[in-house]
């Protein structure tokens, strides 16, 4: 091998191990607040920015919200670098698969080495949209941020036929957060209080992946549990079907996103809704002054900041959704 075969490739990959090592840490700090500040700190030449080259291999590891967070930042790449042959790499690969701006998607077991992480964590806590902070790691300024998923028309469909079967306006409620913390969950009577207010005046179409053996048993035809039943492709197309989605800050709220389906969502104080909000969605969060605290440990106050979000709030948000979204008078 030539000197410049060896020198070439050793000077293109300055820019990403600086990017990774001490300034990329800084300009991560930066980023929780300020982009464009953050990416002038890891590429001062806009040219050495990942976005401008001929192919890229990136990664994202973490749950179904995060993954879809990095879509913007990767509509966008395209956009501005059509040339760019765009590799993606997830736990969740039909996702994003045939998604028109990103060229193969990857399982995490192919991940090659070099390939770049979007990530946000570094930023915690932030001020910015999470989707944008992502953005960053490439070197794009990510302003829409409405994330984009595939859809399994066929499955959609069969869904769709059934929910004609059960009265309007269908809502998809998901009670569990994933299992990184604790501190996203809505307490369990609250849950059951709800639901019960909910099936006076809508169907409720329950998802997830757990079944607590607590749970109410429930004989009508207005509820449809279908926990521990779904494959991933089921669940976004259940959810993509739905009139209105409700819970708490998860991958479900990002999904019904990616499809315009308003959320209501329950942040309770683990994390502040700005970042993760999307235009048309209702928040509920408990500003106090241990908020927001992305706390992984359990709550030392056993989750005051939920406790404190009462079940008839939530289903006055859902009914101020459902008139605006054009329910039948």
């Amino acid at each position: 091998m030539t000197f410049a075969a060896k020198i070439i490739p050793w000077l293109w990959s300055i820019p990403t191990r600086v990017h990774q090592g001490t300034v990329g840490w800084i300009a991560s700090r930066v980023g929780a607040r300020h982009g464009e500040l953050a990416r002038r700190l890891r590429w001062p030449l806009d040219r050495w920015a990942p976005y401008h080259r001929r192919e890229l291999h990136l990664w994202r590891a973490g749950a179904l919200g995060d993954v879809l967070m990095c879509t913007p930042a990767l509509r966008l790449l395209k956009e501005q670098n059509p040339q760019c042959h765009l590799t993606f790499y997830t736990k969740y690969p039909s996702l994003l698969s045939g998604l028109p701006f990103i060229d193969a998607v990857k399982t995490m077991e192919e991940v090659p080495h070099g390939a770049i992480q979007l990530r946000y964590e570094r930023s915690i806590p932030p001020s910015r949209f999470l989707a944008q902070i992502m953005g960053d790691e490439i070197g794009v300024d990510v302003t829409e941020i409405r994330p984009s998923c595939t859809r399994n028309s066929a499955i959609y469909a069969d869904i769709l036929e059934k929910l004609q079967r059960l009265p309007k306006p269908w809502i998809v409620l998901s009670r569990r957060a994933g299992p990184w913390t604790p501190n996203k969950q809505w307490p369990l009577e609250y849950w059951e209080d709800f639901i019960e207010r909910l099936l006076t005046w809508s169907t409720v179409i329950e998802i997830g992946t757990e079944i607590d053996p607590n749970d109410r048993k429930r004989e009508t035809s207005r509820y449809w549990d279908l926990r521990g039943t779904q494959s991933l492709d089921e669940l976004v197309a259940t959810i993509s079907a739905a009139d209105l989605h409700v819970g708490p800050i998860s991958g479900p709220v990002h999904i019904a996103a990616s499809f315009s389906i308003p959320s209501v969502v329950i942040y309770g104080g683990y994390e502040h809704p700005g970042p993760t909000l999307y235009e048309g969605n209702i928040s509920h969060d408990t500003p106090l002054s241990c908020s927001p605290c992305w706390l992984r440990t359990p709550c030392p106050i056993d989750r005051l900041c939920l406790r404190q979000i009462q079940s008839v709030s939530v289903e006055k948000s859902l009914k101020d959704l459902w008139q605006q979204i054009g329910a039948p008078n």
